[in-house]
């Protein structure tokens, strides 16, 4: 893989993990083990960012930084493991990887030109078989001692791990002059990806090979689109492109999980509002909850506001459930349901939901489920329980 495919697959993974980090450091309330993914993956991006400007400008006196910044991740990565379990590494691995580290950052900076070649190996050798280890203490933890939401984010992150693994492995064989293959940056999307996956999504390993298999489905549909296009390439040019193309999509993705976390993250704000609000007062708690950005456009009629409309009728609609939609509401003609139509037109409202019977007195919100979410039904029964407690309290 030449320097210029290579410079490509470390620049799309520099973007994969800065919109990762990103989006982890705007959320509030982050937790132990957000901070020491954000700690490796800030290393992560350093180092190809690094390497990218080795390669792509032939900056040799960058190899030294590189090699020193490498000899970091078994570190960060053994500190991330550990925060995943909730549990401290053997002694014996924390020395050994932490003296490891700091004798190979050392080495990195001061070692003689002429050993370059050498210490590629020897420091390829002690990342890989840390890295290895490391993937081996989390594949034989004590899952009863996790919850299950910590056992699929272990699991997920380890088949993120050991796809990462042999790909991250190239960079250093090259470094060696053993190979012309350098496809570390695409070993890092891979775990990027698994790691985007989980955060986002939750489930397991299973659920990261399940994705991961239709991203390299989707990727060879588009390779096979541009050889159709452009021709057959010659294989080594073709793997090239190949790599280009699954990177590509592994970046989409990437960025598709942290946009869904971000979407879900502001739709929290509902739910935030619902659990703050005041459960003996009934005017405190709609006051809160129409503080949340999803009932913007909400409306509260009551008394003067309903006097023309049939009360006894509409409590009569609102009997099976205390939230009615405008599609329930619409298209039948006299009764209750009519009256309520027409309310529903002049709120340019998605929802009503019964508040109290006596004084009768109706919400009207814009909730719509395109845009608001799949779960809006649950959100504004919750909703009408809430204030029907509020109201007895």
């Amino acid at each position: 893989m030449n320097a210029d495919a290579s410079v490509a697959l470390n620049l799309l993974a520099l973007l994969g993990a800065g919109a990762y980090v990103l989006a982890q450091t705007r959320a509030s309330g982050a937790s132990p083990v957000d901070q020491r993914l954000a700690a490796l993956f800030a290393l992560l991006m350093v180092l190809v960012g690094v390497r990218a400007a080795r390669w792509g400008l032939e900056v040799e006196a960058l190899r030294r930084l590189e090699e020193a910044l490498a000899a970091l991740l078994p570190l960060f990565a053994l500190t991330l493991a550990e925060g995943l379990m909730r549990r401290h590494a053997p002694g014996w691995m924390k020395r050994v990887i932490a003296a490891g580290a700091l004798v190979f950052l050392l080495a990195g900076l001061l070692r003689p030109v002429a050993t370059a070649s050498a210490f590629a190996w020897i420091l390829g050798s002690f990342v890989a078989l840390s890295l290895a280890a490391i993937a081996v203490l989390l594949a034989v933890r004590d899952r009863t001692s996790l919850s299950r939401a910590e056992n699929d984010a272990i699991s997920a992150l380890f088949v993120g791990l050991i796809f990462a693994l042999p790909l991250a492995a190239t960079d250093f064989l090259a470094a060696a002059g053993v190979s012309q293959v350098r496809a570390g940056g695409l070993g890092l999307l891979v775990f990027i990806f698994a790691v985007a996956r989980v955060t986002a999504h939750g489930g397991g390993g299973w659920g990261v090979l399940s994705e991961l298999f239709w991203t390299v489905a989707a990727a060879s549909l588009a390779f096979a689109v541009f050889v159709f296009v452009f021709g057959e390439p010659d294989l080594l040019m073709g793997l090239r492109w190949f790599a280009i193309v699954l990177s590509l999509v592994l970046l989409f993705g990437v960025i598709q999980s942290v946009r869904e976390q971000r979407l879900a993250r502001k739709r929290v704000s509902f739910w935030r509002a619902l659990a703050e609000a005041p459960a003996n007062n009934l005017d405190a708690f709609l006051d809160r909850v129409l503080d949340a950005p999803e009932l913007e456009r909400a409306h509260v009629l009551e008394g003067a506001a309903l006097a023309g409309y049939d009360g006894d009728a509409m409590l009569r609609v609102f009997a099976g459930a205390p939230v009615i939609s405008v599609a329930e509401a619409k298209g039948v003609r006299g009764g209750a349901l009519e009256q309520l139509a027409v309310l529903f037109d002049e709120q340019e409202a998605t929802h009503a939901i019964l508040v109290t019977q006596t004084p009768l007195r109706l919400l009207f919100v814009n909730m719509p489920r395109v845009g608001a979410g799949p779960d809006v039904d649950l959100q504004l029964r919750m909703l009408a329980k809430c204030a029907g407690q509020a109201a007895h309290a």
